[in-house]
């Protein structure tokens, strides 16, 4: 089963080098970083890690997820993303374990950018197999807030990641077994800031050991069992 592991400690940073720490962990776990930057300008990332989601809204803020399969050195490691550096931005990293080892482990994905609001809105996503992980990442335009339930059943979302940035905004995490495998539908989760903020919410799920997508990074290649070809008998 796929199971949360732990998240690193918040970073900022107003320069263009915003150096995120990992958890503990061990090789294969999946590590997930979340980026919020207040400007429009695409995140950097380090060699190894893999794009689920990197976009707009407005031009005051751009949110990037992206994953990486964990090495042996991996565990506690510092990733550096070049970011705009003009602006704030704000990242963390959390790991999760149980994840498919070989090729690319997100199903799929889907984002939602939300005008001022209170409410962080999801997308709904259906999961790519039933007993697929879904993990849900928000991102706040505003610090000072706390994230509320997230809406709806299959999967019912757990809270796992809730920081801030003093100078710019909120990180969210979430994730949830999808039980049935039917679409997720619009989700929803309050906060309780005091002022509407734009803000995003990304969907995706997670494929458990033993099955993969096929995607790419260097493990990536999907292998098969060799056929034996046995010749005709008299």
């Amino acid at each position: 089963a796929i199971s949360f592991v732990a998240a690193g400690t918040g970073v900022g940073t107003v320069t263009t080098n915003l150096a995120l720490v990992a958890p503990t962990v061990v090789s294969c776990d999946i590590l997930v970083a979340e980026i919020i930057s207040a400007n429009n300008t695409a995140v950097i990332a380090p060699q190894g890690w893999n794009l689920i989601q990197d976009v707009t809204n407005t031009a005051a803020m751009r949110t990037y997820i992206g994953w990486k399969r964990a090495g042996s050195d991996d565990s506690g490691a510092t990733f550096n993303f070049t970011v705009a550096g003009t602006t704030n931005s704000f990242g963390v990293i959390a790991a999760w374990r149980g994840v498919s080892q070989t090729g690319n482990p997100v199903g799929g994905s889907s984002t939602s950018a939300n005008a001022l609001s209170d409410t962080v809105t999801y997308a709904t996503l259906t999961p790519s197999k039933v007993g697929n992980t879904l993990i849900a990442c928000g991102a706040y335009n505003l610090n000072a807030t706390t994230a509320g339930a997230m809406s709806g059943v299959d999967p019912t979302f757990t809270n796992r990641v809730d920081i801030e940035d003093a100078a710019l905004a909120s990180i969210f995490m979430y994730d949830g077994p999808s039980l049935t495998g039917i679409a997720t539908g619009s989700r929803t989760h309050s906060t309780t800031s005091t002022v509407d903020a734009i803000n995003h919410g990304f969907l995706f799920d997670f494929l458990p050991g033993g099955t993969e997508s096929g995607g790419g990074g260097k493990d990536g290649d999907i292998k098969y069992p060799r056929l034996e070809r046995r010749g005709d008998r008299m």
